[in-house]
C-alpha cells in the first residue's frame, strides 16, 4: 500500500474552519482573530475591534479590511487566513459572506478588491488554488452598504492524496489615495462528499 497521509477512506462530516465568525480577538502578534493569520499587511490591516451587531452577518463580530488614507496614490494589502488539515481526496466547500461598508458620508472612498481563495502547497513549495473568488465592487455609490453577499464555491478537483493540509486566504488590494473598509463573515469550509477519492473499493489508500 502506498504511503499515504492519512488512515481513514472518511471525508470530515463537520466545519473545518476554526473562528469562522470572528468572535474571539486573539493578543498574538500577526494573529487579529484566533487561528487567523495577517500576513503581508502594506498601508492596510485587518482590524479586531468588534463591530456593531447591525453590520455583523452572524453573531456579534465580523472581519474588518481597512485601508489607510496617504498622500499620494498607494499599493495597498492585507492578507488573512487560516490553515486547515483536510483528509487528501475529499472535496470541499468554501462559504462566506462579504460586505463592502462605507466610511463617513456612505459613500466608498475607494473600489477595493477582495479575493477569496483555498490553495496548497505542492512538493516545490509553490501555491496551487483549488478555489479562487475574484470580488470587485464597481460604483463608489451604489455598492456600499447593501449588505452582506452571500458567497460560496467548490473546488475544481478532489484534494491530492498527498495533501493533508489546505489554506484558506482572503487577499484585500486597493490602489488609491483614499480609504476604504471591506466586511467578512461567517466563513466555512466543509466536504462535499463523505468518501474520499483517494481510496479504492476496499477502502485502501491509493494514490491517483
Amino acid at each position: 500500500m502506498p504511503n499515504c497521509k492519512f488512515s481513514s477512506c472518511r471525508c470530515e462530516s463537520g466545519e473545518l474552519i476554526k473562528n469562522g465568525g470572528f468572535e474571539v480577538p486573539s493578543a498574538e502578534p500577526g494573529f487579529p482573530f484566533q487561528y487567523w493569520e495577517e500576513i503581508n499587511p502594506s498601508f492596510a490591516r485587518v482590524a479586531n475591534e468588534p463591530v456593531l451587531t447591525n453590520i455583523a452577518y452572524e453573531g456579534l463580530a465580523a472581519a474588518r479590511f481597512d485601508s489607510l488614507t496617504t498622500v499620494t496614490e498607494e499599493d495597498k494589502s492585507v492578507t488573512l487566513q487560516q490553515t486547515v488539515i483536510v483528509t487528501p481526496g475529499c472535496t470541499y466547500r468554501l462559504s462566506f459572506a462579504e460586505n463592502l461598508f462605507a466610511k463617513g458620508n456612505g459613500t466608498a472612498t475607494a473600489i477595493p478588491f477582495l479575493t477569496a481563495r483555498v490553495i496548497y502547497v505542492d512538493n516545490f513549495g509553490n501555491d496551487v488554488d483549488l478555489i479562487i473568488i475574484p470580488i470587485a465592487k464597481f460604483s463608489q455609490d451604489h455598492d456600499p452598504n447593501r449588505g452582506y453577499t452571500f458567497r460560496q464555491a467548490v473546488t475544481d478537483v478532489p484534494v491530492p492524496c498527498d495533501v493533508a493540509e489546505l489554506i484558506v486566504r482572503f487577499e484585500y488590494f486597493e490602489n488609491s489615495t483614499t480609504g476604504s473598509s471591506w466586511l467578512l463573515d461567517g466563513v466555512s469550509l466543509r466536504a462535499v462528499f463523505p468518501i474520499s477519492a483517494c481510496c479504492d473499493h476496499n477502502k485502501n489508500c491509493v494514490i491517483k
